[in-house]
């Protein structure tokens, strides 16, 4: 029977594509706050760079630190246009009240988005300091440049920085912005820092604690800690709370309720999580959801096309037999960050609210809370604090609205902390999937067709964000955080990608690269099937196929295969396995990857990463590695360790003890290669996640001759 999708079952029923329209637009007439999404723009980075009457550089920063080293990068870039010692670069996370609206720090955008900003930004400002020195000292500006301590004349300092900075601002404007010619991309000879390995920026705050970088380390007069009481169930919801049982607690100060919303405050911690334990909750618990259910309503099944989004449909596939037909299913996955949502709130007595949090989208926390309490915007500054982990998680307003809610109620500042158990209980998570790839390879082992269709929980479109009327309207449309990383990057005749996203009773959204975790571990575990049905090495079988514009794609894979020595490896072992994949992120950067796989009674042990990288200029050599570590580690536990289960209704981890995590022990020594394929940056922080868990993957299925076909192998 044909599958009838959402659009086309209201076309049956009459309903056009205006009703649609309409319907959608009704629904969005109760918008809720929407995160801004205006690109920055020259008028934005003119306000971003000023010289301080202390004579350093002050450069506000639009986009989170989670430690992916922007921080650092946009220092470097800064003061290479300058021509100054990185010293003189002080980097600020600004509140809200002093940068223009930015968005979020998302996609692996920030470095492509504001470098190249910040760089034309600084370059203006150096003409701008020469351009006034010359109007004091009376000499062409010409015969000026600027020096460590000050413009240079002759090869002297004629005039401080501390100078220049104690009069009136240096301002640049816009057009000034527009014009400047960087350095960065101009001139790869001038650089001195751009290239260089620097170390992460407050990397002795973190280890020493001598100030306050994450939201726990706030500390406010009067600030009291307070915890929302939550449903135990997925959908469940509460009847009535007896607190009288925490009033015996010193330093229990009260339980707060609005509504549906409730929670408990005290003076302390400890106090806090005493009363928690204390409470007796009278709940209406929500549908009986398991794991086995949510894979069942993600399941292809043996959907052979007419899937509700098309991506990509090109050629004809024929009626004959594919040469692989793979059915592969990725589980549910928590974000796992280290640091748990935090948030600090306080109003004041004008009636506006500060909020300290580690957010990846502080002018969406503003908007929202301001909507939340009926302020004006100017009315709510949010202190962006630093992130201890992000990977999409930190993208919706949370602990931060909990926070203000109980701000409010209680009268004092409130510091709100999740716990382990409120992350996997109330935060949103990586959605299941099921995908069927059907693809074909000629005799000269050339892929000629490939079908991709695939079924999974919302990313952007989620219920984490989003009321019913919202999710209704956005039914109709396909969900573009499912699709990424979906397109294959290979050429073939005849190829079609199309899936459909599905409502789940459990929050999903964003989880590192979005789909493209998911997406690209299906295409490489598809590709490598191919070469072991036609009998061909996979990297040649891949490099016959890569697109031709890929040719970045195809450097990388090369150079990863050199690295590890791919050609000459041990084959046919039965207790160790080499696997290898690439990918292509967001169309912007590209990387592939070689593992090395054992087999002991303990089960499958990575000992062997060797991974080429192409995000374009590489600012700070030392964090991109980072970066593509990272993303490995991950791809290690994506393969061997994370599913979130749910039973009962209920989410099941409560701690790192009930969710695997590779630990270091898991990880093997890992050798990266960077390439500069372009001359501008692009994006690191995700992109490696496209290549590794299938390399991993691909290893094991070289060693047992069987297709890992879901995800984790240990446990699946």
């Amino acid at each position: 029977m044909p599958r009838l999708s959402r659009r086309r079952l209201l076309a049956a029923l009459g309903w056009g594509a205006a009703a649609i329209t309409a319907a959608a637009g009704g629904a969005f007439a109760l918008l809720p706050t929407l995160p801004p999404r205006r690109a920055p723009t020259p008028a934005d980075a003119a306000a971003w760079l000023s010289l301080r009457p202390d004579g350093v550089f002050e450069l506000l920063s639009s986009r989170a630190e989670m430690g992916q080293g922007i921080s650092t990068g946009l220092r470097q870039i800064a003061a290479d246009e300058l021509g100054v010692g990185i010293g003189r670069i002080r980097l600020v996370h600004a509140d809200t009240s002093r940068i223009p609206v930015a968005r979020s720090t998302v996609g692996s955008d920030a470095m492509r988005e504001t470098g190249p900003l910040v760089a034309r930004a600084a370059a203006a400002l150096e003409a701008a300091i020469r351009r006034e020195a010359a109007r004091r000292l009376d000499l062409p500006a010409g015969d000026l440049r600027l020096g460590p301590d000050g413009v240079e004349a002759g090869g002297k300092t004629v005039l401080s920085f501390a100078d220049l900075g104690a009069g009136a601002p240096l301002l640049v404007t816009q057009a000034e912005v527009a014009a400047a010619t960087p350095r960065l991309v101009a001139d790869p000879s001038a650089r001195r820092e751009v290239g260089r390995a620097r170390p992460a920026h407050d990397v002795e705050a973190i280890v020493t604690g001598s100030h306050a970088l994450y939201t726990d380390d706030i500390r406010l007069p009067g600030m009291v800690f307070g915890a929302v009481v939550r449903p135990r169930t997925l959908g469940g919801t509460i009847r009535d709370i007896d607190a009288s049982a925490c009033t015996a607690v010193p330093g229990f100060l009260g339980l707060h309720r609005d509504g549906a919303f409730a929670g408990l405050v005290a003076s302390r911690r400890g106090a806090l999580a005493r009363a928690m334990e204390l409470l007796a909750v009278d709940e209406e618990d929500g549908p009986a959801v398991d794991t086995a259910g949510l894979a069942a309503r993600v399941d292809v099944g043996a959907a052979a096309g007419a899937l509700e989004h098309g991506l990509l449909d090109e050629g004809d596939l024929g009626a004959e037999p594919f040469d692989v037909d793979l059915t592969l299913a990725v589980p549910l996955a928590a974000h796992a960050s280290i640091e748990p949502r935090t948030a600090v709130a306080r109003f004041g007595d004008d009636g506006g609210l500060e909020v300290w949090t580690g957010t990846q989208d502080p002018f969406f926390v503003r908007d929202s809370l301001a909507d939340a309490f009926g302020l004006p915007r100017t009315a709510v500054v949010v202190h962006a604090m630093r992130i201890g982990g992000a990977f999409g998680a930190r993208t919706i307003v949370a602990a931060e609205l909990e926070a203000a809610r109980l701000a409010k109620l209680s009268g004092r500042p409130v510091k709100v902390q999740w716990s382990r158990g409120d992350e996997f209980r109330a935060g949103f998570h990586r959605p299941p999937s099921s995908h069927r790839i059907r693809v074909s390879a000629d005799a000269d082992g050339r892929i000629v067709r490939w079908h991709h269709a695939f079924r999974s929980g919302h990313v952007i479109f989620t219920s984490a964000a989003m009321g019913p009327g919202l999710q209704f309207a956005t039914g109709f449309v396909a969900d573009p955080g499912v699709a990424r990383g979906a397109v294959p990057a290979y050429a073939a005749p005849a190829v079609r990608v199309e899936f459909e996203d599905v409502r789940l009773p459990v929050m999903t959204g964003p989880w590192r690269g979005l789909g493209a975790a998911a997406n690209s571990w299906a295409v490489e575990t598809a590709v490598d099937a191919l070469a072991r049905a036609k009998g061909l090495d996979p990297l040649d079988l891949r490099l016959r196929s890569i697109a031709p514009q890929h040719a970045r794609l195809r450097g990388v894979l090369e150079a990863a295969a050199g690295m590890a020595g791919w050609k000459a490896r041990p084959k046919d072992r039965a207790d160790e396995g080499w696997g290898i994949a690439c990918g292509i992120y967001k169309d912007m950067a590209y990387a592939a990857a070689v593992a090395r796989v054992t087999r002991a009674a303990a089960g499958y042990k990575v000992t062997g990463l060797w991974c080429a990288h192409d995000c374009g200029l590489v600012v700070n050599p030392d964090q991109v590695r980072a970066q593509v570590e990272g993303n490995l580690v991950w791809g290690i536990g994506m393969a061997l360790k994370e599913e979130l289960a749910v039973a009962g209704g209920r989410i099941v981890p409560e701690s790192f003890f009930d969710y695997p995590l590779p630990a270091f022990s898991d990880v093997p020594a890992i050798e990266v290669r960077l390439i500069e394929g372009a001359p501008q940056p692009a994006g690191a922080g995700e992109t490696a996640i496209v290549c590794g868990t299938a390399a991993v993957t691909n290893a094991i299925a070289a060693m047992t001759s069987r297709t890992v076909a879901a995800l984790p192998v240990g446990r699946s």
